[in-house]
């Protein structure tokens, strides 16, 4: 799915460099880049890593060969074991209080000891898992058009819901209170019991979104990426829209914290909205598709923030650290190597990415 999306970037890059632009130059105050400033390296045994899971100081990785655990404090890895689950990696989930983690792929569910490892549980989906939730001492996600609850501490099965035939649930899931959200691709969003699985309603709009890409929950509202480019921010109790934002072009994805969504759009821009409003909260120009000399290059990796600071790791293996409240670009961090499509700050200033090789890599901004 990554290689076909990073084809779809480069085309829509295309397009819109195709179009006329207004005068509108990049941000004079944009640092230069700086170079890479390499702290620590892991190797992994991998060719391709998922993106990591930090928890506290555990960092947990997935690759197409070993998945395991590094303690950051001691830089020591404390465990690894083969990666014997088949199809596409999703990102590892932890749940520190139950020292259970999670590994999955679309072709099998693991939890494993954070202690030390070792298999806990295993199942194998009827058709095709799709990205998990940890939540109420449980795991959620999909199985093909059916959405299943798992006991986190056995495996068992609790419920299971089904959706309309040949469609896939292929995001995670987002809890509020004892409602859990899906949006299966079938133009709607169910809203289901968190204990039962039971439905409690559901929006039918596939004239307006098709299906929601990314469901996350901010006060109470859903925060949603449609597949027609819009952002949504939907009521919890009912589904109904509070409020949309039009992107311009494919929204990649979103990130959601401390009551603002940040996104990226091919159209050269990142935004940071108001959850509660929608409003624009600022907005950063990245490229004017013009081979200005700050341009950046587009983005596949997902956007992530801590301590004030927003990440954006570009195709040109370029990091981009943002100021989260005034959204002022303050260090360009070039690496040397090339880098996997994602990063994961570890606080304001330090940061993980993965090289090419399946090293983790700790860096200093």
């Amino acid at each position: 799915m990554i290689p076909e999306r990073r084809r779809w970037l480069h085309a829509a890059a295309a397009l819109i460099a195709a179009r006329p632009l207004a005068a509108y130059p990049l941000a004079e105050s944009a640092p230069p880049p700086k170079q890479q400033n390499l702290l620590q390296r892991w190797p992994t045994g991998n060719h391709r890593l998922a993106p990591l899971t930090l928890a506290g100081e555990k960092l947990l990785y997935a690759g197409d060969h070993t998945q395991g655990l590094i303690h950051a404090t001691d830089a020591k890895t404390r465990w690894q074991h083969a990666h014997t689950l088949p199809g596409g990696l999703f990102r590892p989930r932890c749940d520190v209080a139950a020292s259970v983690a999670v590994f999955a792929t679309a072709g099998g569910l693991q939890a494993r000891r954070i202690s030390d490892g070792d298999l806990l549980w295993q199942v194998t989906p009827q058709r095709q898992f799709g990205v998990p939730l940890l939540a109420d001492g449980a795991v959620l996600l999909g199985d093909g058009h059916e959405f299943l609850k798992f006991d986190l501490a056995t495996g068992k099965e609790l419920w299971r819901f089904a959706a309309i035939a040949e469609t896939q649930i292929s995001y995670a899931p987002a809890v509020a209170g004892d409602s859990v959200f899906i949006g299966p691709g079938d133009g709607r969003l169910y809203a289901l019991g968190l204990t039962d699985g039971q439905l409690r309603w559901q929006a039918n709009r596939m004239a307006e979104w098709q299906y929601l890409r990314q469901l996350q929950v901010s006060g109470d509202l859903l925060v949603a990426g449609s597949y027609k480019e819009k952002l949504y921010g939907l009521s919890v109790v009912d589904g109904m829209v509070r409020w949309e934002f039009a992107a311009g072009n494919f929204i990649n994805s979103q990130h959601v914290a401390d009551g603002t969504a940040y996104l990226w759009s091919p159209t050269g821009w990142v935004y940071a909205l108001d959850t509660a409003t929608g409003q624009v909260r600022w907005r950063y120009r990245t490229t004017d598709y013009r081979h200005a000399a700050g341009n950046w290059a587009p983005l596949l990796a997902e956007l992530a923030s801590i301590d004030g600071r927003l990440f954006a790791l570009d195709l040109s293996h370029t990091l981009h650290v943002l100021d989260c409240t005034s959204g002022v670009e303050l260090v360009r961090y070039r690496s040397v190597e090339a880098l996997q499509a994602f990063v994961t700050p570890r606080n304001a200033t330090q940061g993980y990415a993965a090289n090419l090789r399946g090293e983790i890599l700790l860096f200093n901004l």
